[in-house]
């Protein structure tokens, strides 16, 4: 399976790669997209103060007074979990994009979209054109992971299942959690994920450092971010094969100029991943 994921790596890339599809556009003299380091700094702080502090101390609270109405609840039931996780997620989009635009509905609106810089292309062509490159990068990210896999099971080191996977295999127990699952992973996250670490970091770090070691940075962050004690030595290669793909969501959002691209993209990897795990849950 492995060798004919290769090839279909190769060829496809290579005919992108012929097609000129690889091309960044020309910088442009005057970049006028300026993130500052209190915008970036808040809506971090925002994002991991809700996500880490504030969501744990709220299921803690409810599972606290769960137990004095009926002391045998131990947990709190997985609907609860997951519709908790959409909750705080929807919270925290509203919040992030509330401030910026409060701050600055101009930078706003050129994160999103910069119809100024050409080429620029309708929305829903931004979107297809993200989701289509899942065929270059889905095999290269799955060749990386397998073989860093391959390596390490060679070794005899034990691994530990991804938090995602975790979470969307506890959902499928309930209609309600699955679709709270679903929705937080397929929408939620590429939106809240593709507007902090493309449109806010990397553009900071682009004014500072320039788009190509900006889009290596963001992805850099991007796979760090998403490392947990509980998946072990999965970490190795969910990192790694992460900051490919981070790469691939940086190169979009500087082609286009639209964080709609790297959406498309970000949203087709996770809708094939949740597929697999839905369908094929032993394989995953």
């Amino acid at each position: 399976m492995l060798i004919l994921i290769t090839i279909w790596a190769i060829a496809i890339n290579w005919l992108a790669f012929r097609k000129g599809f690889y091309k960044l556009p020309k910088e442009p003299r005057k970049n006028d997209l300026v993130v500052t380091h209190s915008q970036l700094l808040l809506s971090f702080a925002t994002y991991l103060i809700l996500s880490l502090f504030v969501a744990p101390l709220l299921a803690r609270f409810l599972l606290i007074t769960a137990h004095k109405i009926n002391p045998d609840i131990l947990s709190l039931p997985i609907v609860i979990l997951t519709g908790l996780q959409f909750s705080m997620m929807v919270i925290i989009f509203i919040l992030l994009q509330s401030f910026l635009y409060r701050q600055d509905s101009h930078l706003y609106r050129k994160l999103w979209k910069n119809i100024d810089r050409p080429p620029s292309h309708p929305t829903e062509f931004d979107l297809g054109l993200g989701a289509m490159t899942w065929f270059l990068s889905f095999p290269i990210v799955t060749i990386l992971s397998e073989t860093i896999d391959k390596i390490l099971k060679s070794l005899g080191l034990h691994f530990y299942e991804q938090t995602a996977v975790k979470f969307v295999k506890a959902a499928m127990g309930s209609p309600l959690s699955l679709v709270f699952a679903l929705v937080s992973v397929l929408i939620l996250a590429p939106f809240i994920e593709e507007f902090l670490f493309r449109g806010l970091l990397q553009t900071y770090f682009k004014k500072r450092v320039g788009s190509r070691a900006a889009i290596l940075l963001s992805a850099l962050f991007f796979s760090f971010f998403h490392f947990s004690p509980s998946q072990g030595l999965g970490n190795i290669s969910l990192i790694t094969s992460l900051f490919l793909l981070g790469g691939y969501l940086g190169f979009l959002y500087e082609r286009q100029g639209s964080l709609w691209a790297p959406i498309g993209l970000h949203m087709t990897f996770n809708t094939v991943s949740a597929l697999r795990i839905l369908f094929f849950p032993e394989a995953s």
